[in-house]
């Protein structure tokens, strides 16, 4: 069996239980409980990753300030980036050591009806996000950077929502639905022992074929389209050189690389959050 490296970012909308404000937010009387539905799903994950054949799983805290996960608690063996801001956010430490990547708790992209949480990054700021005039989310941005490092997504969890979105975004890969969307904040949640099934047999054939699993890369000039909330929020970001206007709140840029538009993407956002 290989012994692999695997990598997961982790965030809380799309984890097994949670489904209001009150729970992703730090200031909600319910956050702390959902921290360790956070902590105990991940936990899971990464029991069944080594069960699989990792070596090493390392996991990138990536909802809000990226602090959440409760380390005393985290799986004995796992490795933990926590904190913010990081340079690549959610894919804060992924490079080309990694054999596959993971998405757990992930949420449906901006505009997305019924959707648990549904926002792209920032929901105060992004109205959508497009890469070469396709519409992504979370799971669509993310696998690209994944993709430039030649390390594949090989599954996403989270509502049923953002699966089917895993799917248009990055290709036939592993989903685990832990929850099905009735509304934006509530959801049918799967009994525990159906989701802990889920993310064993679908972990071990994620890891078992992880050469199998499409990559997401780009060529050439890639060209990324982003809708703001606000039209002062275009105003500032038409102070960064080379991007430009194509409309009252949306603005493009373009690169022959996916890491300078995806740490682009990251200071327009810090960028047009200023004015909130």
């Amino acid at each position: 069996m290989k012994q692999m490296k695997v990598f997961i970012s982790a965030d809380i909308e799309g984890i097994w239980g949670v489904v209001s404000r009150d729970q992703a937010d730090p200031l909600g009387k319910n956050y702390e409980r959902a921290r360790k539905l956070m902590t105990e799903e991940i936990n899971w994950v990464v029991e069944e990753a080594f069960n699989a054949g990792a070596k090493e799983v390392v996991i990138n805290d990536s909802h809000g300030r990226m602090d959440n996960l409760l380390i005393e608690q985290l799986y004995p063996r796992a490795v933990l980036i926590s904190g913010s801001p990081k340079p690549l956010s959610m894919m804060q430490g992924i490079d080309q050591s990694y054999d596959a990547v993971i998405f757990i708790g992930y949420h449906p992209r901006a505009g997305t009806s019924e959707g648990i949480f549904d926002h792209t990054y920032a929901g105060s700021i992004v109205a959508s996000v497009k890469i070469n005039g396709k519409e992504v989310g979370e799971c669509g941005l993310n696998a690209g950077l994944a993709g430039y490092f030649d390390v594949p997504v090989v599954l996403v969890s989270g509502d049923d929502k953002v699966v089917a979105q895993s799917k248009e975004e990055i290709g036939t890969i592993e989903g685990v639905v832990v929850k099905e969307t009735m509304a934006r904040y509530a959801a049918k949640n799967c009994s525990l022992e159906e989701v802990k099934k889920r993310y064993k047999e679908a972990i071990q054939r994620a890891l078992g074929h992880v050469d199998q699993y499409p990559l997401v890369e780009y060529e050439g000039e890639i060209e990324l389209e982003l809708a703001f909330n606000a039209t002062i929020m275009t105003e500032v970001a038409m102070l960064v050189p080379g991007v430009k206007r194509k409309g009252a709140r949306c603005i493009t840029y373009s690169s022959g690389d996916y890491l300078d538009l995806y740490r682009l993407f990251r200071a327009l956002i810090i960028l047009a959050g200023s004015t909130l």
